[in-house]
């Protein structure tokens, strides 16, 4: 079984007054997920050392994709018409 699955991780304490901490992720997926699988969709912070789109799968997991990869771009497109 290969893993898919990309690391999603808060972002270090920020302190009291400033912005809540945000999700960032280190790695991408090597493999494109199964639309079916997938029900949302965010973009990570600005603040992340790199640029993510962060998939919600039905079972609840969150998997880092690479915004520039034409699948993730179409997925985002899907999701946003539906």
């Amino acid at each position: 079984m290969v893993l898919w699955r990309a690391s999603v991780s808060p972002w270090p304490s920020f302190p009291v007054g400033s912005d809540p901490p945000t999700s960032c992720c280190f790695t991408y997926t090597v493999r494109k997920l199964p639309r079916n699988f997938v029900t949302d969709y965010y973009e990570t912070s600005s603040l992340c050392s790199q640029p993510a789109v962060v998939f919600q799968t039905k079972k609840g997991r969150q998997v880092c994709a690479n915004p520039s990869d034409d699948w993730v771009q179409e997925y985002m497109d899907d999701l946003e018409l539906n």
